[in-house]
């Protein structure tokens, strides 16, 4: 039997500022550890390559992904390593995503894919990253060592168990307004990915995992890059593992896209304007009846696009009304409607009014609504505004 082989990369990012390589952490110790949970032997060979190494497995370049292949009979296993501390909220998978893109555009054959953590401790089981680990292991990462955490990881079973988590994550910590994943249609995924700075692989991630979930039952993702800090796009490398992937669609919403898009529909539903109401308010839930079933919720705007079309203002001054987050409410199919056509109002200060309606058409919509005034999350100075306007203009 062939000797287990590990082939690493021992130049990191910045190595040659701070001095430390792959090496200083990859003790004999840990690769004997790895070389035995993946092959049940402890002896192992192990080169530490440089830079220009290149093979099926390893791109040239410096190591990105904290990535280590051990190629043993005629499989080639790649294992991504945490950091040895937790010190910050992506410190022990910030290198996650590379780590996959390296693996998944691999043409190497009989390919196996592990993560191995280095450090232990309560900082390693937040709440953020255990979610973290449940997409990596939906999206095919086993965990040589999770016996170091306290908790168990669960794989995420459906899209919708992954929308759901990422839902209760949100209202937990309102402060990570950064990217989200939601339903338009059963077949449609949604996801709004933010990629400047952390967030680009945070988006990449949700589109991992949102890809590997939506195959099982035939649905399609279509990511949209919301383009800020200079508009810069989703990394190369994670995009080609997302066409890959096959189910998924980039689409990015730049000054122009929005500009097109307000162009040509008085209705408007961008991808930016549902971005920003998402990150201002946060899920999908209409305001009066508390339905959560994303097919059916909708942005509604407050200060309606064809009215704003028609305002002295100059064109990108119409656009930014048009999209802001302040001039939006989450409404499902029914009280959107109603409220398009004004048979359910607002006052300036919140409160619904249906003063103007029948007697069996008020029986009705007290029986499918649940809240009298739009809840406190969508209060601010902008947000009445737009409902003044909105008032101004149909005469109220």
């Amino acid at each position: 039997m062939s000797v287990p082989r590990f082939v690493i990369k021992k130049n990191m990012n910045k190595s040659s500022v701070t001095g430390k390589s792959m090496q200083n952490f990859l003790t004999d110790a840990v690769l004997r550890d790895v070389c035995l949970r993946i092959t049940g032997q402890e002896e192992y060979t192990v080169d530490f390559v440089g830079n220009d190494y290149e093979d099926d497995c390893l791109p040239e370049s410096y190591n990105k992904g904290r990535l280590a292949v051990l190629k043993y009979g005629d499989k080639n296993a790649f294992i991504s390593f945490s950091e040895e501390e937790a010190k910050g909220r992506n410190s022990a998978v910030q290198s996650v995503g590379t780590a996959f893109n390296i693996y998944y555009q691999s043409e190497a054959e009989n390919k196996e894919l592990y993560y191995y953590f280095l450090g232990a401790g309560v900082r390693f089981q937040t709440e953020f990253f255990m979610n973290a680990y449940r997409q990596m292991q939906t999206i095919g990462f086993r965990f040589l060592n999770a016996e170091v955490l306290d908790l168990a990881i669960v794989s995420y079973g459906s899209v919708e168990d992954f929308i759901s988590s990422r839902k209760i994550a949100a209202q937990k910590n309102r402060s990570n307004k950064a990217s989200y994943v939601t339903k338009e249609r059963f077949k449609d995924i949604e996801i709004y990915g933010k990629t400047y700075g952390a967030n680009k692989y945070d988006a990449a991630m949700l589109g991992f995992t949102a890809s590997v979930l939506a195959k099982r039952h035939g649905q399609h993702i279509t990511l949209y890059e919301i383009l800020e800090k200079n508009l810069r796009h989703m990394p190369e490398s994670c995009a080609r593992t997302l066409k890959l992937m096959g189910n998924v669609d980039i689409v990015p919403t730049d000054l122009e896209f929005d500009r097109k898009q307000f162009t040509e529909n008085n209705s408007l539903r961008s991808p930016r304007y549902k971005s920003n109401l998402l990150g201002r308010v946060g899920i999908k839930r209409c305001a009066l009846c508390n339905c959560e079933i994303p097919e059916i919720i909708q942005g509604a705007h407050v200060w309606p696009v064809s009215i704003i079309k028609k305002q002295p203002l100059t064109f990108d001054e119409q656009l930014r009304h048009a999209i802001s987050g302040d001039n939006g409410i989450w409404l499902c199919e029914n009280h959107h409607k109603l409220f398009d056509e004004n048979i359910i109002r607002f006052d300036n200060a919140g409160k619904l009014d249906i003063s103007g309606v029948g007697k069996a058409a008020r029986a009705f919509i007290m029986k499918i609504t649940d809240e009298d005034r739009i809840p406190s999350v969508y209060h601010s100075a902008g947000f009445f505004e737009y409902l003044a306007l909105r008032n101004r203009a149909a005469g109220l």
